[in-house]
């Protein structure tokens, strides 16, 4: 069996991991991931997924005993790591005295992750984009590759009203109204805007000129036929969108490590 460490609370984390595990043809079967996200619906029901909230993780005691019973449970062969090399609380960084093997997915990570705690050392050390700083990791082997992370399109049907701009950004609400104003400086013809969210847009819900598609994925439809597409440079959507580059606009927002302004600017 293989552990899956994806702690975050958005759908980027737990989507990452599920394209890594169709990626190398691993088994969902063999699959166990620990979690945070509230989003643990989106993953597949044929992985083992183990829900704990925040305080789990920041209780490192109690995290380090879980962790070596779900790997004598299990029979855990290999713990894959997603972004965070010492965990998102440091409750990682007591791990290099585990034998088995230790894989990390890397994004990039601003350098105050880095400042307060050690990363363990890891057998294999995936780049997955540029604007990793390798100076801050421990391990043994790098390579570099893209994990695939196709957006899952939405079989839901909608009569279209063009033309139309096209907004996906899952949460927070304040983040999905500053790509709505945006959007709205570059109206030139009255387009419709349709805005792709997982969070409650009351106010903009009965707007005139606007649909607002809830808890769904995006629809290739208007992927396809948007004028414009307008999103943040959060990892999964920002490399998921890339055939629609020649009509995407940008927001990058402020995050605690993720450093979507850098993303930005060194992978377009």
């Amino acid at each position: 069996m293989i552990l899956f460490y994806a702690y975050g609370s958005g759908l980027g984390h737990i989507n990452r991991v599920q394209s890594y595990i169709q990626d190398k043809n691993i088994p969902f079967s063999s699959c166990i991931i620990l979690t945070n996200t509230k989003h643990k619906n989106f993953i597949s029901p044929a992985v083992k997924t183990i829900y704990r909230q925040d305080s789990f993780f920041k209780n490192t005691l109690l995290f380090r005993d879980t962790l070596h019973q779900l790997i004598e449970t299990y029979l855990i062969k290999e713990l894959v790591v997603d972004v965070f090399p010492s965990g998102f609380y440091g409750e990682l960084q007591y791990f290099d005295d585990v034998p088995l093997k230790k894989t990390l997915l890397a994004r990039i990570l601003k350098a105050t992750y880095f400042e307060k705690q050690g990363p363990p050392r890891y057998d294999e050390l995936l780049v997955l984009e540029k604007g990793i700083d390798l100076k801050h990791y421990n391990y043994k082997k790098v390579s570099y590759a893209q994990v695939q992370t196709d957006l899952r399109h939405s079989k839901k049907e909608i009569q279209i009203k063009a033309p139309f701009f096209y907004i996906i950004h899952s949460e927070p609400a304040e983040e999905v109204h500053q790509l709505y104003k945006m959007a709205k400086m570059h109206q030139k013809n009255g387009e419709h805007i349709y805005i792709q969210t997982f969070c409650a847009l009351d106010d903009l819900t009965n707007e005139e000129g606007v649909t607002v598609l809830q808890n769904t994925p995006p629809l290739l439809s208007l992927l396809e036929e948007a004028d414009k597409l307008f999103t943040a440079c959060g990892f999964n959507l920002f490399y998921a969108t890339e055939q629609y580059r020649a009509k995407q606009y940008f927001m990058p927002f402020k995050r605690r490590y993720d450093d979507q302004f850098q993303r930005k600017l060194l992978n377009t």
